[in-house]
């Protein structure tokens, strides 16, 4: 958004202001600033620069992938972590916790990181500082480089997204910086701490190879630095103690890599060599080529006889080739429903039923099974024959699956011994000049029968399995937006004092009402204000949407500028908003324990009215984890209609060419044939070059053991 755009560019310059600033004091005693410097800089250490910044060219796209693989793989290691060191960063929390110092430690904790990062790297490069340069920009390589793992497979949460009284003060001191951290940061790469691992490893490298004392101020300030930052990330809710442990031990992992790898790097990227190659080349292709093809030819050499060595390195390519394979078949665990161009779905247990209309003006209700991965079509119909006046919706539970439009309903009932849809009944509710359907749920008795309730504005119509109206308890209407789960049906409704729920139970006659309780921050409501120009109003506020299943109510609640999507639990009355309080939220699915909601993780309110609701992407919350994760990320495309399984969500995505496809998203990771032949072979493979490996380490110890005994 644009202000949390502004917000980051404000922090940028006052970090590149600050470390400018901060060069007479921190520069080698005997050196001068002057203007032209910061033009040579550019132009003798490029290829510096360049192994520094490019960490932020792929930055992006690991923190993209870290999300689909959080998603799909859903490896989080929090619990262990917290339940290692507990409630200490909750105590440092509490005792130090005030307005002023939250204020000044979230530009701190951004800004402060930005200019010890940049002044780290410039100092060196702009006083012509080659010796330390060099291993500066590598350690700081080599920190980014050691901590991919890590955030790939080791995902630990901020502080204030897991323990139940933190807050996370820096991610929502405002709406707008909020925002800014939410499109940068997925919030799951606490382990290690780079605030703490980027700044170490500068420091040991600059106490390292600062041979005559040159930086010894700035050292000290880094120092200074780093000491107050690890205050601040976990006063700020963000870090635990133990990612402060893992960012010392990657910083340290990471000055010990450029002592062994800065000769041989920096003997091939300096960038004075280029020139120097460049004329060569220039002079004299034919020997420029000769010469290459010699360098390749001094590489490849010791392969021909291989040693431990090449055998070592054969077989880290094998296992490097393998994680590739599995982590790209981890980060793709949706997959298309072939067959199927669907305009909605519905879904209960292990089935989805689409409709999907076709080009001869037909309907067809396709029924796809996720155990067998085999669909079946249900019923076909024709629009304007036997009564059908409109393209049918769908309702569905496991008891079956009913169509209708606003005259007609049929039921087909689910026949559990061969896995078949049987045509049950089938009625014309109204002629055209009565009361139209709103709409139909399936609920179920005392006996756990089917019963199917048929909603009109003012009146709820029961029948049973045979399709005879039957007698249940009913509430008043007006019916609008209702839901069923077994034998309860809920209905919203409005009142003076905002949104309610009435809730009835057709087994035992009970009755409840519950209020829905949708304030949040006043910050965040006159952000919205001020962005929509639209009046946040929590008392004229409405359920536009609403899913339940068992003792779990997700309901979506109209308050104005936008859609928030809110989970009541029936039990205990607690009330918890699933989506950000500043995106559109909508499309909500519950079963089995999860909650699958459609929102805009990037909301753009510059956009035009046309586009402010495309490129939603699916969520998919856990319950019983208290955990939301997302499913979808790709700005490109746009979803629709979530729908969770007993173990799969579903969902439709719109293709850039316009086509609708049925994504499939499995709960449970796994792994696709094609990943099981890769790690067969690779076992198969590795077994040899084990013996190989070990061989060659027995012969090449016995030949200097010879050599030294002579």
């Amino acid at each position: 958004m644009a202000g949390g755009s502004g917000i980051y560019i404000s922090w940028l310059m006052g970090a590149i202001l600050l470390s400018v600033a901060l060069m007479p004091l921190m520069k080698p005693p005997w050196a001068k600033i002057r203007i032209q410097g910061f033009v040579d800089m550019f132009r003798r250490y490029w290829a510096h620069m360049f192994v520094v910044f490019s960490v932020y060219l792929w930055k992006d796209l690991l923190d993209q992938l870290d999300r689909i693989l959080m998603a799909n793989t859903q490896l989080d290691m929090t619990p262990y972590v917290y339940a290692i060191e507990g409630d200490i960063v909750l105590w440092i929390q509490d005792a130090f916790q005030n307005e002023l110092l939250s204020i000044g430690l979230t530009h701190f904790y951004v800004m402060g990181f930005m200019t010890a990062t940049f002044a780290s790297f410039v100092y060196p490069i702009y006083f012509d500082d080659r010796h330390m340069a060099d291993r500066v920009s590598l350690s700081m390589f080599w920190v980014y480089v050691l901590a991919i793992p890590f955030y790939l497979f080791f995902n630990v949460r901020v502080t204030g997204d897991h323990i139940p009284a933190m807050e996370t003060i820096a991610y929502d001191l405002t709406p707008e910086i909020h925002n800014w951290f939410t499109r940068i940061d997925p919030f799951t790469n606490g382990m290690p701490s780079l605030h703490i691992g980027l700044p170490f490893a500068v420091w040991l490298t600059y106490l390292k190879w600062d041979e005559d004392g040159r930086w010894a101020k700035f050292r000290t300030a880094l120092m200074v630095f780093i000491l107050l930052t690890g205050f601040t990330i976990l006063y700020l809710g963000i870090h635990w103690v133990v990612d402060i442990i893992g960012g010392i031990l990657v910083a340290t992992l990471a000055v010990s890599l450029t002592e062994r790898t800065h000769e041989p790097v920096w003997r091939f990227a300096d960038e004075r060599l280029f020139t120097r190659r460049l004329a060569r080349f220039m002079k004299d292709p034919r020997a420029w080529f000769r010469g290459v093809k010699q360098s390749v030819k001094r590489q490849i050499d010791p392969y021909r006889e291989p040693s431990k060595t090449q055998t070592g390195a054969v077989i880290v390519a094998i296992l490097i080739g393998t994680g590739l394979v599995l982590l790209w078949d981890a980060t793709h665990q949706d997959f298309p429903v072939e067959g199927v161009t669907p305009t909605y779905t519905a879904g209960s247990g292990d089935w989805l039923v689409t409709v999907q209309e076709n080009d001869n003006g037909t309907v067809d209700f396709i029924s796809w099974s996720s155990d067998s991965r085999m669909s079946e079509t249900i019923s076909t119909i024709i629009i304007g024959e036997e009564g059908w006046t409109s393209v049918p919706r769908v309702t569905a539970s496991e008891k079956g699956v009913v169509i209708f439009d606003n005259q007609k309903l049929e039921f087909w009932s689910f026949n559990y011994e061969d896995q078949k849809f049987n045509l049950d009944w089938l009625r014309e509710e109204n002629n055209p000049n009565s009361e139209p359907i709103i709409d139909v749920l399936l609920a179920e008795n005392a006996e756990q029968e089917a019963v199917v309730a048929v909603v009109y504005s003012e009146e709820l119509v029961y029948r049973d399995r045979e399709g005879l109206i039957t007698e249940y308890p009913s509430l008043e209407g007006p019916f609008s937006i209702v839901a069923s789960s077994g034998s309860q049906i809920a209905i919203a409704n409005s009142t003076e004092s905002g949104p309610v729920l009435e809730i009835i139970s057709l087994a035992t006659q009970f009755t409840a009402r519950i209020d829905i309780g949708d304030t949040t921050d006043e910050d965040v409501d006159e952000f919205l204000e001020d962005l929509f120009e639209e009046r946040v109003d929590y008392t004229n506020s409405t359920i536009v949407d609403l899913v339940m299943e068992g003792d779990h109510i997700v309901a979506v609640v109209d308050i104005g500028p936008v859609n928030r999507t809110i989970l009541i639990d029936l039990r205990t009355g607690v009330q918890i908003l699933l989506s950000d309080p500043v995106w559109p939220s909508s499309s909500p699915s519950i079963s089995e324990g999860n909650v699958a909601f459609l929102q805009i993780p990037r909301f753009d309110p510059t956009a035009e009215d046309d586009d402010l609701l495309t490129a939603r992407d699916v969520f998919l919350h856990d319950i019983d984890e208290n955990r939301t994760l997302q499913l979808t990320i790709d700005d490109e495309v746009d979803q629709s209609n979530p729908q969770v399984l007993k173990s799969n969500v579903a969902w439709i995505e719109s293709q850039e060419d316009g086509d609708l496809e049925i994504r499939m998203y499995a709960l449970e990771e796994t792994f696709e044939p094609y990943s099981s032949v890769v790690l067969q072979s690779s076992i198969v493979l590795l077994i040899p070059m084990m013996i190989l490996y070990a061989f060659q380490s027995a012969k090449e110890s016995s030949r200097f053991n010879f050599r030294r005994e002579n």
